[in-house]
């Protein structure tokens, strides 16, 4: 008994999910094309997503350090959607770019 209370008074709190929300992706206007319109997200929220999503790929050295700060930024379930999608195209596209930088250093020597 002594242990237990112990445990409760030193235990670490674990940590859970936030179960108080109602998180629905939102279909704003399913006439549209492009993916932040469908969601309602205007051009220049979407500006200001991928730029955080930059930012996030540049402070941060791991994929869940990056999609917390980018969450973080976001103000609803359809950004956070719209902002999870940015950031994978940030790593492809970073990827790609490090990827050709290799090659190029391969070919004309490290410096």
């Amino acid at each position: 008994m002594i242990m237990n209370w112990l445990g409760k008074v030193f235990g670490k709190k674990k940590r859970g999910y936030n179960t108080n929300c109602d998180y629905k992706l939102l279909i704003i206007d399913d006439s549209k094309d492009l993916i932040h319109e469908i969601l309602g997200i205007t051009e220049k929220r979407a500006e200001e997503l991928l730029k955080t999503c930059l930012k996030a790929y540049d402070d941060n050295n791991q994929l869940h350090t990056c999609l917390e700060q980018v969450v973080n930024e976001c103000k609803h379930t359809n950004e956070v959607v719209m902002a999870t999608l940015m950031m994978q195209k940030v790593i492809d596209r970073k990827n790609q770019m490090h990827g050709f930088m290799g090659v190029l250093k391969n070919i004309f020597g490290n410096g």
